[in-house]
């Protein structure tokens, strides 16, 4: 006689994780990323340019090797601007400033909002 194995409906499985933890046991850091708040500085901004519909923040070991950079290692860069509806290239570059600008004035503010900002993504919130 054969045993009878429970169905694989996700309830009672037990995989393993890095390191021999089972994964629910290890929270992801995009989850926890989620559950901070947004900076006012960077709701206004989305109060205030309704074109732009999200924007990333990355890291020195997220960008190609072809982006200048000024050697620290906390430098961040913004990446994957999305609009809509299109910006002439003018309107662009002016969000891409402004954008800048208000991560720059938030560091400066608050130096340790540089680790909440590296590797997140930014969106307009829909309800």
């Amino acid at each position: 006689m054969t045993k009878r194995r429970s169905p694989a409906t996700g309830f009672d499985l037990r995989r393993m994780g890095p390191g021999g933890r089972p994964r629910y046991e290890k929270q992801p850091q995009y989850a926890r990323a989620v559950k901070r708040p947004v900076p006012a500085p960077i709701q206004s901004l989305f109060a205030r340019h309704p074109a732009l519909w999200g924007f990333s923040v990355r890291g020195l070991a997220d960008v190609p090797d072809n982006c200048t950079r000024t050697g620290n290692d906390e430098e961040l860069f913004v990446s994957d601007i999305g609009v809509s509806p299109s910006l002439t290239r003018e309107q662009y570059g002016e969000l891409f400033q402004e954008i800048a600008a208000t991560l720059s004035e938030l560091l400066a503010e608050q130096p340790e909002a540089g680790e909440q900002l590296r590797g997140r993504t930014f969106a307009r919130s829909l309800h």
